[in-house]
């Protein structure tokens, strides 16, 4: 419907698009960037999610005049001079204002915006600056951390890999940024977004934390605290045996789709052959409720929202999402135009 302009109007009034579009439609009238992150359907990273899983794009004028306060927020942002002490607000600053904000917009038509871009290369570049190390230790050996909470010290990310605010481990955050923006970036950027995309793959990676804490000796109200998640990658194999949930898998596989290092690892050939194993009799897909749920108040980077705009009550609405997510992933994966 996307691609046709007769059928805008048609999209425009389904549902699901006028409940997520108008909260978007809302903050662009009050020109709102608060609440950037979190679980909230208010939240700004589950409202831009969510309109681009439902197919609203630059291309779409009621859209791209919406998103006009996001843009202009942007340049502004990253014309900014940050203090050169290392606090928790400037690296919320580099994380929220900068890396949250832009990160669906490859995928929503703007890839080659300029503070778009800024933010993707600077992305690119300084997680591969630790990634192309191949290093897994990223906690300190002196982990005395004044200040910090007791539990946390041994799972503190060493501050030198965040001296200047800038995050230097590969987000989902980066990788949704990196797959959209991919099919504009020249053959060294690609290669740079492979090599972090392989570095989490490594042998290595299972070591690190799931959860990331920091440490800002500069700042004044904390000293450590949980920024964010590592890119969790779920067992497949303990999935098959439901001995996991599979419910944060596939918009995680529809993600890393996007990138050779990710499609050609071990982990992404026992993705393929779990999927073939939710194939119907007629060649589409039925997949457990957990991994197309539609969930208030959660997540789109944990797969708390993936309808794209069927409704919910006909017998066969399983099996149309479970089937649209399927052939998205594995058109990535066979190189095609979905």
């Amino acid at each position: 419907m996307t691609r046709d302009d007769r059928l805008i109007e048609p999209l425009l009034a389904n549902d699901e698009v006028k409940m997520w579009f108008g909260r978007l439609l809302a903050r662009a009238e009050r020109r709102d960037l608060s609440g950037i992150h979190g679980s909230y359907d208010h939240i700004y990273e589950n409202v831009i999610g969510k309109c681009f899983i439902l197919g609203l794009n630059a291309n779409i004028p009621r859209f791209h005049e919406a998103m006009g306060f996001v843009l202009d927020f942007l340049e502004v942002q990253i014309a900014k001079t940050h203090s050169p002490k290392l606090t928790f607000d400037k690296m919320y600053q580099y994380r929220d204002n900068e890396t949250l904000l832009v990160c669906y917009l490859p995928f929503l038509g703007y890839a080659n915006e300029p503070a778009v871009r800024y933010v993707a290369e600077k992305r690119i570049n300084l997680v591969y600056e630790f990634t192309q190390l191949g290093r897994y230790d990223i906690y300190p050996s002196d982990r005395r951390f004044p200040g910090a909470h007791k539990a946390w010290k041994p799972y503190i990310v060493d501050p030198q890999l965040y001296a200047d605010g800038n995050i230097r481990l590969p987000s989902i955050h980066d990788l949704i940024l990196y797959a959209g923006i991919y099919p504009d970036l020249d053959e060294e950027m690609r290669r740079k977004v492979e090599v972090t995309v392989g570095w989490i793959f490594g042998e290595g990676y299972s070591q690190i934390n799931n959860t990331l804490y920091y440490y800002a000796a500069d700042d004044p109200s904390y000293r450590s605290k949980a920024i964010n998640d590592k890119v969790i990658l779920p067992s497949v194999e303990a999935i098959r045996k439901g001995e996991h949930q599979a419910r944060d898998l596939l918009y995680l596989s529809f993600i890393l789709s996007h990138f050779r290092a990710a499609r050609q690892s071990t982990w992404f050939a026992a993705l393929r052959a779990l999927l073939a194993t939710y194939r119907t009799s007629e060649g589409r897909y039925l997949f457990p409720r957990e991994m197309i749920r539609e969930k208030k108040d959660s997540y789109v980077i944990y797969g708390g929202h993936m309808n794209v705009g069927e409704p919910r009550r006909p017998r066969l609405h399983a099996e149309l999402l479970s089937t649209y997510w399927a052939e998205r992933i594995l058109a990535n994966d066979a190189g095609t135009d979905f």
